[in-house]
């Protein structure tokens, strides 16, 4: 397994310049978010830094990837590719930068669309990823400060924000945020 500096200079040399920001930005809020939360910090940061590595890969090759890698392409994913990038991501965070963590790989797995009974560590990833201090989104503030007290309901909050963005966007939605919404909203 690769240390933090090294995985920071592969992660800069494959995204993009945003994404590579975004990344860092990512990891502070996720290190924040484990610190209050009692979770290991090193798990946050690799989850939180190799999260999107396959962001690195536009719509046709997120497509040929996931073929190449066998993972599971449904018709929301055919229509939107992005989606792939979770379940990719992990395993060349395995294959690329020697990550073994079970936990780390399935937060990196978990935090594009969620699910019910995540992990601690699942629960931040996914939510340092929405309330990275680079967003500016509506009521972000609030959602940062209900991260750090409840993760649960901070969960309910940033998946009813992402799904009426998604429905005024006139988006399809994966049916594993709305699993992710109503297990959190019936488990506060």
């Amino acid at each position: 397994m690769l240390k933090r500096s090294e995985i920071i200079k592969k992660l800069e040399s494959a995204l993009d310049s945003e994404r590579f920001k975004h990344s860092l930005r990512v990891e502070k809020a996720a290190v924040a978010l484990a610190q209050k939360h009692g979770v290991s910090v090193k798990k946050a940061s690799q989850a939180a830094l190799l999260h999107d590595y396959a962001r690195k890969y536009d719509r046709n090759s997120l497509l040929k990837e996931a073929k190449k890698l066998m993972v599971k392409i449904d018709d929301i994913s055919r229509f939107e590719p992005k989606l792939l990038h979770a379940d990719i991501s992990a395993i060349l965070a395995q294959r690329d930068f020697g990550i073994s963590d079970k936990e780390v790989l399935s937060a990196i797995r978990k935090h594009t669309v969620g699910s019910p009974r995540m992990t601690k560590l699942e629960k931040i990833i996914y939510l340092a990823d929405h309330v990275e201090e680079g967003r500016d989104i509506s009521g972000l503030k609030q959602l940062r400060k209900l991260a750090l007290r409840n993760l649960n309901k901070a969960i309910v909050e940033s998946t009813s924000e992402s799904l009426a963005f998604l429905l005024k966007k006139g988006a399809p939605i994966n049916s594993g945020t709305i699993q992710t919404r109503n297990y959190y909203l019936l488990n506060k």
